[in-house]
């Protein structure tokens, strides 16, 4: 009996830590964040599933209410799916959402590093990259680049590679370019530039 109630509470308690821990790790898809601390993920995953079931607090309530449970059993499957997977996948991604919203840009959000906070932004530009070797590589951040992030930030994959001179002046595109991938122990130092508007086109005047 004693062994019976000891695994009802254990059951119990991972209904309540398991939603939490679910957002946790949804947010830090969404978003560079540092590794989860497992020695402090109990406590982090029950204050997340608490903000959760406030959430969804009026499901919570139609549940317990009345005989439901036995009058609308598929209903009642599904909302408890919903408070224990759905909802703690759905709420970090709209957090997530509000906070790269246009009214909380100056919000300073709490990137590990100044590089996920630079990529995280997705910002098209050109790219110098001074190489140890002293070599320069010039490419063009664009769609299909990636910038790997926390704990493995560094590491590059640049969509378009163009020629370079030896002043850092970019030219045209290297031909057939598929990108170049660079690794953070390749170079010393990243220039990123804004990519130049285009140029109108000259009517001639008759």
């Amino acid at each position: 009996m004693e062994s019976l109630l000891a695994n009802e509470k254990l059951v119990l308690f991972m209904l309540c830590v398991f939603p939490g821990l679910v957002s946790m790790h949804v947010y830090r898809l969404c978003i560079a964040a540092r590794s989860i601390e497992w020695t402090t993920a109990i406590l982090e995953g029950l204050f997340y599933s608490v903000v959760n079931f406030a959430l969804c607090f009026p499901i919570l309530v139609w549940i317990s209410y009345g005989d439901n449970i036995r009058l609308h059993p598929v209903w009642f499957g599904l909302a408890g799916v919903f408070v224990l997977l759905i909802g703690p996948v759905l709420w970090p991604v709209i957090w997530v959402k509000v906070l790269r919203s246009s009214w909380m840009e100056n919000l300073q959000l709490p990137y590990p590093t100044a590089w996920d906070a630079f990529f995280d932004r997705r910002t098209f530009c050109f790219i110098l990259v001074h190489l140890k070797d002293e070599r320069l590589i010039g490419g063009y951040f664009g769609p299909g680049s990636y910038a790997s992030s926390f704990p493995r930030d560094g590491d590059l994959y640049i969509s378009a590679v163009y020629t370079v001179d030896e002043e850092g002046r970019f030219g045209d595109p290297v031909d057939n370019t598929k990108g170049i991938l660079i690794r953070k122990d390749d170079y010393a130092y990243i220039e990123f530039f804004d990519v130049p508007p285009p140029i109108p086109e000259s009517t001639d005047e008759h």
